[in-house]
């Protein structure tokens, strides 16, 4: 992936031009759901744009793929979700209500998959800007740490 980004960036006028491209295939992967993309493309980032950058490229792509996947699972699937799931629904919502984004926090953490946890966050009654900031918060450690281990190489 390395070398296809380092392609990538002979190609294209510039800097912020491959700092736009990053960011619209992070956001597209993420918003795709497609597991096991942040990391590889933190350290990509880090590696072509330094760690700052790169990891304010990575950063902005996961929460604009994040909310983009939060928005059409809240929009499309909700009610389809809400009468399959019914019950089960409901408990997991009365814990979510009081600690979610401490949730959401920790299961991005930890590496839960992302899809699960967007979709499942999408299914309770959970503001989208509340989401957001615990996706960011969740996701900002690791995104930080391989960014900057990319800019070292």
């Amino acid at each position: 992936m390395v070398e296809q980004l380092t392609a990538l960036a002979g190609a294209m006028p510039g800097e912020l031009a491959l700092a736009l491209a990053l960011f619209a295939l992070t956001a597209a992967l993420v918003a795709g759901g497609v597991p096991g993309v942040i990391i590889p493309l933190s350290f990509s980032s880090g590696a072509l744009l330094g760690g700052w950058l790169g990891m304010l490229v990575i950063v902005a792509g996961t929460l604009a793929g994040s909310q983009a996947l939060f928005l059409v699972v809240r929009h499309l699937l909700h009610e389809r979700m809400r009468r399959r799931l019914g019950e089960r629904l409901a408990r997991f919502e009365h814990y979510f209500d009081k600690r979610g984004i401490l949730y959401i926090v920790g299961l991005r953490v930890v590496g839960a998959p992302h899809l699960l946890v967007t979709g499942g966050s999408a299914l309770v009654r959970l503001r989208p800007a509340h989401f957001a900031v615990a996706t960011v918060l969740g996701f900002l450690p690791v995104i930080a740490l391989t960014a900057m281990a990319g800019s070292a190489v």
